[in-house]
């Protein structure tokens, strides 16, 4: 997750564009088969009776899917080479914590909306609204993952021990959403009816809440302990981490004309001759 992008340049210009390490093209084909395993039979039949079928989907759509498709992105096959690079050079250049909660908070939005009692229940008696949640889900867990992993030439714009910090709040806030469908002592959709199956309502959405609560640990876990153990072992203390956090805000508003200004010459100074200059 860490791997950095071999092309170093020597200013703003976007870095070359290169084919994900380690045969990591591989992930976003895996990314891309469950994407589409939740969209075709049977399970897309089965989310129309089982809370937990339709949890399986929104798991893959928000979490599992775009992490995948992330780290294994294929700029270069996709022939996005362009936007890439321009995307890179942009986030180097605004490395704001501001902007990564702003992607988290719509996250979690998206997250929220998807699992109400009311939207569950609206998607076993709507089949379409498969579609705008997997499209919504997976363009606010692909945005959040860029803010997590390296997708080169894509780099994460924070360093690391705010990045574990995210990946933190993502794991949290997606338990929290969790409890949306959490312990009742009743079976909260009525558009579900997993009769006939052994599976009692009750216990259909107590394993849909142990299901999201397991995949976001799955997920965000790996993050926080590899950022983290990476930021351990960068021989960098806290201290010198955020002075250079410091320092780069400080050039960054130089750059912007924010910064220090050197005064020039007054008009019409001349300069002093050198002795025996003519």
């Amino acid at each position: 997750m860490e791997n950095m992008v071999s092309a170093t340049t020597t200013g703003p210009q976007p870095q070359a564009v290169t084919a994900p390490p380690g045969g990591r093209q591989w992930l976003a084909v895996a990314g891309l088969v469950l994407v589409l395993a939740c969209l075709l039979p049977p399970l897309v039949l089965l989310a129309h009776r089982y809370v937990l079928a339709e949890t399986i989907q929104f798991t893959v759509f928000a979490m599992a899917g775009p992490a995948l498709i992330v780290l294994g992105a294929p700029w270069r096959f996709l022939h996005l080479s362009g936007p890439a690079s321009a995307l890179a050079a942009e986030r180097r250049a605004r490395r704001s914590i501001m902007r990564a909660a702003a992607v988290l908070a719509a996250f979690f939005a998206v997250c929220l909306f998807w699992r109400l009692i009311p939207v569950v229940d609206a998607l076993a008696r709507q089949p379409l609204l498969i579609l705008p949640e997997a499209v919504t889900l997976l363009l606010a867990g692909g945005a959040l993952w860029l803010e997590l992993v390296a997708s080169p030439p894509i780099e994460p714009r924070l360093p690391r021990p705010q990045r574990a910090l995210i990946a933190a709040l993502a794991m949290w806030s997606t338990w929290a959403v969790a409890y949306v469908i959490g312990f009742s002592a009743h079976g909260l959709f009525s558009a579900y009816d997993p009769a006939g199956s052994g599976l009692g309502a009750v216990t259909d959405q107590e394993i849909a809440v142990a299901l999201i609560w397991a995949v976001a640990g799955f997920c965000f876990v790996p993050v926080v302990i590899v950022t983290m153990l990476g930021w351990l072992t960068a021989g960098e203390g806290p201290d010198e981490e955020f002075q250079r956090i410091f320092r780069d805000d400080q050039d960054r508003a130089a750059v912007r004309g924010w910064g220090g200004h050197r005064p020039s010459a007054r008009p019409g100074r001349r300069t002093a001759a050198r002795p025996g200059a003519r």
